[in-house]
């Protein structure tokens, strides 16, 4: 992945919110995440499907891709704990954020969240992440999870 950088005094743009009403939001600090504390993050939950996401726009400073991407992050909350979405799972969510022509990009072993990236620049959508072609890709849960060393 890029060096990502956060920077509220420079963004006006606002992280996705969902199309239905059904989604609580729900506050969410990025410091625990990892992510800078500068970058706006709000995360939604779906009382019924038990889906939890955390929606920001996260800012890419190297590489051809340079500039503001929204990010999304999904998983599954039950009492049991974290679980990851399937593949079909994350298509609907990525609807329910209008994420569409996204790329998921993983650097956790093992991980329970899928992580899907778009750039808000309309020329660049399409653009993955170089680490797509040069770092190792492991799959899991056959073949339906892939996360990148």
């Amino acid at each position: 992945m890029d060096k990502i950088i956060g920077s509220r005094e420079v963004s006006i743009i606002q992280s996705l919110k969902p199309k239905n009403k059904a989604w609580l939001e729900i506050g969410v600090s990025p410091a625990p995440m990892g992510l800078p504390e500068s970058i706006t993050a709000t995360g939604w939950f779906h009382p019924e499907l038990h889906f939890y996401v955390i929606s920001a726009v996260e800012y890419i400073q190297e590489g051809e891709k340079a500039g503001p991407e929204y990010h999304l992050s999904f998983s599954r909350q039950t009492l049991e704990g974290k679980q990851r979405v399937t593949s079909n799972e994350a298509k609907w969510l990525l609807d329910q954020f209008g994420l569409e022509g996204s790329f998921e990009d993983n650097h956790v072993p093992g991980g329970k969240v899928r992580n899907f990236w778009r750039t808000v620049r309309e020329d660049q959508i399409g653009l993955e992440c170089a680490c797509q072609e040069t770092e190792n890709a492991i799959r899991e849960d056959k073949g339906d999870f892939v996360w990148r060393t």
